[in-house]
């Protein structure tokens, strides 16, 4: 059944166009526009790109060049290419003086490549048509993890920056009909990821046909799309951050990350003007998404991490076991929250127990599904170490009964309900008059069944 509130979530191409684009300045876009300044302006940041091995303004520059000096594994592309065209992936020399094989195994001589060049220098391949430079770089040794998975050419991930905070990811794999290149429109697979966990959710091959499994070379069969860990998860959130934070007048863009299974993840470029298919492999809205951290004021990378992590992380295991029985919850449950690293909590009679490797704390807890969002007694978040100000996400106005408008916190936090891990943002509100200081809204209660018995 078509479900209008959840189409609306969704970020349609004029929408993205005519309000988002326009936090994208002309000189954002120019740097974003060009491989070689983005290169340039975000590995002074401190952010890891693939080697330059040779740069091509003109047909003398290409002239010159000596071949047969590469020993192969490196890419060719356009500086202000768009969507993927016009890249070629070598993978090694050929058999022969003078060639080299594609990843998929077909063999290109010297004249190929000199033929490759001569057109990006003509414009074919450039955003505008306009006569374009030619960027050599060394091709990122895959990370094993990976390579498992496809042998059409380099996985990377794909995360959206909106304000400084990742909004959304996905993992994109090439196959043999994109030609070995990582891009959807061209026929690669995309897989959702969850923003919490680095783990992938759903899965679409090309323009979103929907896909439910993906052939794993290593162990010779067929895995699910989800379940999928993607290694150096919060280093990869720490880049994309970093990259809009070098190029700050690009408000909205599209950071390509690779794994180099030496040198742990590195920038293949940004994108001023990210494709929308992003929603469908996460099965989510980027406007919903954008919305939540417009206007927010991002302290640090950590704060950025954080807000990503609390927002936007998925209630997992209906993604990774959706036929999983439904757990039934009380109207009160007792749940366990999770207390800050060091902190020792201010209660006199809660023992603290412990959930895995980390400590928690029984607090009761009320089940109201006529509350969207969680809240908290500000009493006991502070003297369980959750109300300092590195944990508050950000402030949520609202309008009391008496018509004054007010600031309430919304803080991280970490709770077992029936054994099952909740990663959410939570309101903070005084509720010491209540015989219950936790209350669970309907967006932490995915996957149960609410009891009307006590």
């Amino acid at each position: 059944m078509f479900n209008l509130r959840k189409y609306r979530q969704f970020l349609t191409k004029n929408e993205r166009n005519k309000v988002y684009l326009r936090k994208n300045s002309a000189s954002g876009k120019a740097i974003a526009d060009s491989k070689f300044k983005t290169k340039r302006i975000i590995s002074k940041a401190g952010v890891s790109v693939p080697k330059l091995i040779a740069r091509f303004k003109t047909e003398q520059d290409l002239a010159k060049f000596r071949w047969e000096d590469l020993e192969g594994n490196f890419v060719i592309k356009p500086e202000s290419g768009y969507g993927g065209d016009g890249i070629l992936i070598i993978r090694k020399r050929g058999k022969w003086a003078g060639e080299w094989q594609k990843m998929n195994g077909e063999i290109v001589k010297s004249y190929d490549l000199n033929m490759q060049c001569e057109e990006i220098l003509a414009g074919k391949y450039s955003l505008h048509t306009m006569p374009d430079r030619v960027l050599i770089e060394e091709r990122i040794k895959i990370h094993p993890m990976f390579l498992s998975l496809t042998k059409s050419g380099t996985p990377d991930i794909r995360v959206i920056v909106y304000n400084n905070v990742p909004v959304m990811a996905m993992f994109r794999i090439p196959t043999e009909k994109s030609g070995g290149k990582a891009n959807l429109q061209q026929g690669a697979m995309g897989l959702g990821i969850d923003l919490a966990t680095g783990i992938t959710t759903f899965g679409i091959e090309g323009k979103g046909e929907e896909i439910y499994r993906i052939y794993d070379f290593g162990k010779k069969k067929n895995r699910k799309v989800n379940g999928i860990k993607i290694p150096f998860w919060r280093e990869i959130l720490e880049t994309a951050i970093n990259c809009q934070k070098a190029v700050p007048t690009l408000g909205f863009m599209g950071v390509d990350v690779v794994l180099d299974k030496e040198k742990g993840p590195m920038v293949l470029e940004v994108n001023a003007r990210p494709g929308l298919s992003i929603q469908i492999c996460n099965k989510a809205g980027l406007k919903a998404r954008i919305e939540k951290v417009d206007g927010i004021t991002v302290r640090s990378i950590d704060h950025a991490v954080t807000l990503a992590k609390y927002l936007f992380g998925e209630s997992f295991f209906e993604k990774v076991e959706e036929k999983e029985k439904k757990q039934t919850v009380a109207p009160i449950e007792i749940i366990k929250v999770k207390i800050p690293k060091g902190f020792k909590p201010l209660l006199q009679k809660s023992p603290i127990l412990k959930q895995g490797k980390h400590r928690v704390v029984d607090v009761r807890a009320k089940v109201d599904t006529g509350a969207f969002r969680s809240s908290i007694d500000r009493n006991l978040a502070e003297k369980l170490g959750l109300l300092t100000k590195d944990r508050i996400l950000y402030y949520r106005n609202y309008k009391s009964s008496l018509g004054k408008h007010h600031d309430r916190p919304v803080i991280g936090i970490t709770f077992w309900l029936n054994g099952r891990k909740v990663i959410t943002a939570v309101n903070v509100a005084d509720r010491d008059k209540l015989r219950t200081k936790f209350l669970l809204g309907r967006k932490d209660l995915g996957g149960f069944l609410v009891s009307a018995k006590k």
